[in-house]
This record gives C-alpha cells, structure tokens and sequence, in this order.
C-alpha cells in the first residue's frame, strides 16, 4: 500500500460569497432633493420681489434635470410644482410692482412739474408791485384796478342810508379788467383803508351803476361804484386787494399777498 495516499487529508472546499441584490426602487439623489426644498423655499418667499422667482425657476430646473437623472420622481415633482407657483406667482407682483413704480414715477413727474410751475409764479408773485400811487392802474394779482373817480362826503336821499354820527360815505368808481386764469372777483374783495383802518364796503348804500363784479372770464372788464363808511375827515385812503399764493419755500404752504392802491 502507498502510505502517502493513506495519509492525505481532504480539504475543505470554500465556497463563493452569494451575490447580494440590490434594491430595484429609485434612489432619492441630490438633486431631486435640492430640487424639492428650493421649491418649497421659493413657495415661502414668493412674495418677496425677485427672491421667489430666482428660487422657483431654479427649482423648476433642478427638477427637469432630477428627472432625466432618473433620481426620485416624488421629489423631482414636488420641486417642479412648487417652483412652477413660486415663479408664477412671483412674476405676478414683479409685473404688479413695476406697474405701480411706473405710475408713481409719472405722478410724481406731473406733481415735480406742477410744483415747479407753481414755484415760479409764486417768485413772480413775490417780486411783483404790491402798492401802488394816486392814478395808476394797478395789478392786483391777475387783476388790474383802476380809480375812475372818488367822491366823499356823499349823502344819498334815503336818511336810512347815511353815514353814521362822525362818519362819512365815499364813493368810489373803479374798472376791473381780469388779465389771467383766475375767475371770480366782487367789490367786496376791495377793501378801503383810512388812515391804516379798513373796512369792507357798505351792506346798506349803493350808487348806481353798483360793481357787482363775479365770474369774470379772461380779458373781461366790470366798472361800477363802491360805497365805504369812514370817519369824516380821514386821510391816507388805499383800496386794498389780498390774495393767497404758494410758498415756493415750502414753510408754511400758502402764503398772503396785500396789495393797495392810493385814492
């Protein structure tokens, strides 16, 4: 007998590790998952101009590209959807928010340009002639005025419309010629300063032909008579006119205008 054939020992066989299966389903990937929350981020900040639009549209992409990827398709849609309304809605107020900054630049030009229009009458205002000597026609504001006649002392026939006890009526005639845009003018928008006391002209005492005055288009012209009460004897006699005009310094909004003129 062969000994070395007695003795031999059988080895142990080994055996291949079984291959292990792995799963079939999709993986989630980065970037279906960036594509989600982006989406999601742009959904929460749609409102905010620009931010949301950035996000949506980014999230739309990643979304797209998550797909063709073949990462998690939940996820992939999910950004798509979100980012979708993110950047349709943020293109909404974008739309909105330009609109409105259109309008409020136009507005703010007309109100630029008005103001500045106003400006310069107001300085045109300020600098022109205020007061005014016997026997000029003066400008007041858009007004010119002129003294025709003055008669003092006057006693009108009814005793019921006389001049108080120390006082005297005067009656002045005046023309009135509207050289702008502004409209209404009445005798009582003239008052008579005596002696630096003025007073409207009487409620009680008319002269014909009486200044009514009115809505005076531009270039008309109205004369008639004004009757004032004032203390007999006075001296230093002015028709006085105020108007109100813009304050181009911007203190105080409006300001008055006095205007006179010697009789």
């Amino acid at each position: 007998m062969d000994n070395d054939s007695s003795n031999k020992v059988d080895e142990p066989v080994v055996q291949a590790p079984k291959p292990v299966n792995k799963p079939t389903g999709q993986s989630a990937g980065g970037l279906a998952v960036a594509a989600m929350v982006v989406g999601i981020v742009g959904l929460v900040f749609c409102w905010v101009p620009f931010l949301g639009l950035g996000a949506g549209i980014t999230a739309v992409v990643l979304g797209i590209i998550a797909i063709k990827k073949a990462q998690n398709k939940g996820m992939s849609i999910a950004g798509l959807v979100t980012g979708g309304i993110a950047t349709l809605i943020n293109l909404v107020i974008v739309f909105f928010l330009i609109a409105g900054l259109a309008l409020f630049g136009g507005a703010a030009t007309i109100y630029g340009n008005a103001v500045n229009e106003a400006s310069k009458e107001a300085k045109a205002q300020d600098s022109a002639k205020k007061d005014f000597d016997k026997g000029e026609t003066a400008k007041f504001g858009q007004f010119e005025v002129k003294v025709n006649s003055v008669k003092r002392d006057y006693v009108p026939e009814n005793e019921f419309q006389r001049a108080g006890e120390g006082k005297e009526l005067i009656v002045v005639n005046v023309t009135v010629t509207n050289t702008g845009d502004s409209k209404s003018f009445t005798g009582y928008d003239l008052d008579l300063s005596a002696d630096g006391i003025s007073d409207s002209m009487s409620f009680t005492t008319t002269v014909e032909p009486e200044f009514t005055g009115g809505t005076m288009d531009k270039g008309a012209t109205a004369t008639g008579n004004l009757v004032y009460e004032i203390a007999k004897g006075a001296s230093d006699l002015k028709l006085k006119y105020e108007s109100y005009g813009f304050d181009y310094t911007g203190t105080a909004g409006f300001k008055n205008y006095t205007y006179t003129l010697k009789i």
